[in-house]
């Protein structure tokens, strides 16, 4: 996958952020590694405000019905 010129500005921002306030020595597998579950935490918590913005707005179905639903699409028995 390529990298756009805004993840690595994003990057940097991010590293020398994290250089400057480490007491640790960290290695740019530390940093990437850190910058990355750090950009997935946040998709993550973008995820979970969407899904409780739908349970307030009524936008839910049973889990129950869903569960069903799968079991017929997918030929899975009880």
């Amino acid at each position: 996958m390529a990298v756009t010129q805004g993840e690595l500005n994003s990057f940097h921002r991010f590293a020398t952020e994290r250089l400057r306030t480490s007491e640790a020595e960290l290695t740019i597998d530390d940093l990437v590694i850190e910058w990355d579950s750090m950009r997935n935490r946040e998709q993550i918590n973008a995820a979970i405000r969407e899904g409780l913005a739908d349970i307030d707005a009524g936008r839910t179905r049973p889990a129950d019905q869903v569960t069903e639903e799968l079991r017929r699409k997918h030929n899975i028995s009880k």
